[in-house]
């Protein structure tokens, strides 16, 4: 194999925006995480005029991108909104941005509820241990998940008066 056919030398130049959406192709990206993958190759001229490319294509949308992530963390893995917060964080949203779309989005947001919901998810595991070990567990796994320690507490007390 030739080394243009894998992509090597003698291929033209691929351009900031072609390595971004070879980029979002894998997985949706804030424009940060866009950025810092470009900064690498790229001059920064040419990362602006990528970004705004792909925001004009709505390939990058860091607000929708907020509202899904949350939506799909809230349904699909329970866990606080501070968890949430964090995570969006790491990957370059702005806390504040993310507070306000988080409110204005999930309004009704219970955490208690959330941990409840949280916690159904391992209840059958929890219940097969003894039971000297389930509270702590049980503690723990919601923590992990970053609920308050008295949101734990009282979600677990709930639990337990089912048994």
């Amino acid at each position: 194999m030739n080394k243009s056919a894998r992509g090597g030398s003698k291929s033209t130049p691929r351009t900031a925006f072609d390595d971004a959406c070879r980029s979002l192709a894998r997985r949706r990206q804030t424009e940060a995480e866009i950025r810092q993958k470009l900064a690498r190759r790229h001059k920064q001229t040419e990362i602006d005029d990528a970004v705004e490319k792909l925001k004009e294509y709505r390939f990058i949308d860091d607000d929708a991108l907020i509202v899904d992530f949350s939506r799909d963390r809230l349904k699909l893995s329970p866990r606080s909104a501070r968890m949430i917060e964090f995570e969006l964080r790491r990957r370059g949203i702005d806390p504040d941005r993310f507070r306000q779309l988080f409110e204005s989005e999930f309004p009704d947001y219970d955490e208690v509820e959330v941990a409840r919901r949280a916690l159904q998810t391992r209840l059958h595991s929890l219940m097969k241990s003894k039971t000297q070990g389930r509270r702590e567990r049980a503690l723990r796994f919601l923590h992990s998940r970053g609920f308050s320690y008295d949101v734990n507490v009282e979600v677990w007390e709930e639990t337990e008066g089912k048994e």
